[in-house]
């Protein structure tokens, strides 16, 4: 995930402003083919002798693989490791084909991609670490009028990190990817190659361009520092920031795989590196605690890390934003939960098989391929590690459950019109029957795996648990010539009753998750009643109508804001 150095950025964006025009006529959209398609598949053996090429891209993940490299972690573990940092991925499937390293380096979406060429080549392809999540640090940015709903041309990188993203995003609003026009591009970002080859350019130049995913610095330009763009400064007028990974932050993962033909005959090798990879996680978790006392070792790791993505050491102010929270290190307890499947809907099987259907939809798989996991003892790797513990699994919660109740509320009273499409990502409506008061998991098992999915997949969202009711005792009560009052009391005990099923409704589902072995962030939900105030149908016309205005809606909304996470450091 290239980010292109700060002042050749702001000259190029810049620029925009006064060569819209003569881009538009200039952007290089280029045909979609299956990696096996584009690269040459003969395979060739891997070279041994010497010292192993580990590639890496530039994403604040692999900072922790510098670290590894500077602190001689590698060489502690008998291995002996030369950094290539490599973004442009097809060169990089070439040369894993080529043999001229086992390793591959992407995000879980793009070791997919690879995995076309692989198997054309006749070898799979082994996941056998995740450095990380991003969690805020990709975004996609809509033009005016445009949104998840109803975008139809999109821009991104061909082989990138984002074409999980998207598809993941798409198929949750539950779009056909068949009816989305992807329109790909060879670069990632805005770079200073006299070409615009790349998402965020063109969608400066093109008007017919609903929406690009990229990378966040981008997404700020394009967005006029993340409010509405003005149309100056490189900017696109009335685009906003749609979402971002720091609330869809299960979706891009981090991974480095190997091929199956040098995992079986050097895992000692590639177990070792698994290894010293948690180690220097948590040698740079440990460094980052301690920066103040130890900013001659920081310098080094930021200066070092700055040569190899950007080819210059000085391009310190690029790679230090790289660690300020966009990129989320998993560590030995995130590998578990990636690779085991412990605790979590979104491990390494379960994306594998999301985002296989999605690229074959999208043309981006001839078929079907197999990535394997390394299925490594993760116990065994405990007492050579300073945080991890045998068989743990614990939460910690992300958001500060009494600042989020007091935020929905607020935000219900203040935006009450617009409180269900503004900001909401998506929703799942369960049904009941008046004057119910049980949700028996058995009776909504398939709307609670739904639920789960998407509160999961958008782990940084929150989800609002929503009780509503239907109107007609409030107009039957007016009928009668109730007095204010008593219509006012009527309505709040709705009020109360939504409320209460919202709430039985919660621990339906927290027990439907520990049912299914899911360690599930209760911090996560928070609990409304609407009462009346918002029904499907204002003037049901027929039973069924009226039957789905006593609902249950589980509302995963966007909430990014800091104010909500949960900082235990307060309390102590």
């Amino acid at each position: 995930m290239k980010h292109l150095p700060f002042p050749n950025r702001i000259a190029i964006v810049t620029a925009l402003l006064f060569t819209t025009m003569s881009l538009l006529a200039q952007v290089k959209y280029v045909q979609l083919k299956p990696m096996s398609q584009v690269v040459s598949t003969s395979l060739k053996s891997v070279r041994t002798s010497g010292a192993i090429t580990l590639p890496t891209i530039t994403w604040g993940g692999d900072i922790a693989t510098v670290y590894a490299e500077i602190n001689g972690i590698f060489k502690q573990n008998g291995l002996d490791f030369t950094l290539r940092n490599e973004d442009n991925f097809k060169d990089q499937v070439q040369r894993c084909i080529n043999g001229e390293t086992p390793y591959l380096r992407g995000t879980k979406g793009m070791i997919k991609m690879a995995s076309d060429a692989f198997k054309a080549a006749g070898i799979d392809l082994v996941e056998v670490y995740q450095l990380s999540y991003s969690n805020g640090d990709d975004a996609v940015v809509f033009r005016k009028g445009k949104n998840i709903n109803n975008a139809r041309n999109v821009a991104l990188q061909l082989y990138g990190p984002h074409m999980d993203y998207a598809a993941n995003l798409f198929t949750s609003a539950k779009r056909k990817l068949e009816d989305i026009n992807f329109k790909y591009l060879e670069e990632l970002t805005v770079n200073d190659n006299g070409t615009n080859n790349n998402p965020v350019e063109a969608f400066v130049a093109d008007p017919t361009l609903d929406a690009v995913f990229c990378i966040i610095p981008d997404a700020l330009n394009l967005t006029s520092g993340g409010t509405t763009g003005t149309g100056s400064e490189g900017s696109v007028k009335g685009a906003t920031i749609g979402l971002t990974t720091k609330s869809a932050n299960r979706i891009i993962a981090d991974v480095y795989a190997v091929r199956k033909d040098y995992f079986d005959t050097h895992k000692d090798e590639i177990q070792k590196l698994t290894l010293a990879l948690m180690q220097a996680e948590e040698g740079l978790r440990d460094l980052l605690k301690s920066k103040a006392s130890k900013m001659g070792e920081y310098n080094k790791l930021i200066s070092r890390s700055s040569e190899l993505f950007f080819g210059t050491p000085t391009a310190t102010k690029d790679v230090e934003p790289m660690l300020e929270g966009g990129c989320e290190f998993v560590g030995h307890t995130g590998n578990v939960s990636f690779f085991v499947g412990q605790g979590t809907t979104r491990n390494q099987k379960t994306i594998d098989a999301e985002i296989q259907k999605a690229f074959i939809t999208m043309g981006v798989l001839t078929s079907a391929t197999n990535v394997l996991n390394a299925d490594w003892d993760y116990n065994a790797f405990v007492p050579n590690l300073k945080y991890a513990k045998a068989g743990v699994s614990t939460i910690t919660p992300r958001f500060d459950e009494k600042k989020v109740s007091q935020v929905v509320e607020n935000k219900i009273k203040a935006e009450a019109t617009t409180w269900e499409s503004e900001g909401t990502l998506f929703n799942v409506e369960i049904y009941f029957q008046p004057n119910q008061e049980d949700f028996a998991v058995t009776n909504y098992s398939a709307d609670f795996k739904e639920a789960l999915k998407l509160a999961q997949t958008y782990g940084g969202a929150i989800v609002v648990i929503e009780g509503h009711s239907d109107r007609g005792g409030v107009l039957k009560a007016r009928q009668s010539g109730a007095s204010s009052q008593e219509v006012a009391q009527i309505e709040q005990v709705a009020k109360n009753l939504s409320r209460d099923r919202a709430e039985n409704v919660k621990k339906s589902f927290l027990a439907y998750c520990k049912q299914s072995g899911i360690t599930f962030d209760a911090s996560q939900i928070t609990v409304v009643g609407r009462g009346i105030e918002s029904p499907k149908f204002v003037q049901p016309r027929t039973q069924e109508e009226w039957k789905q205005n006593f609902r249950v809606v589980f509302r995963v909304k966007q909430l990014e804001s800091e104010s909500i996470r949960f900082d235990p450091s307060i309390y102590k």
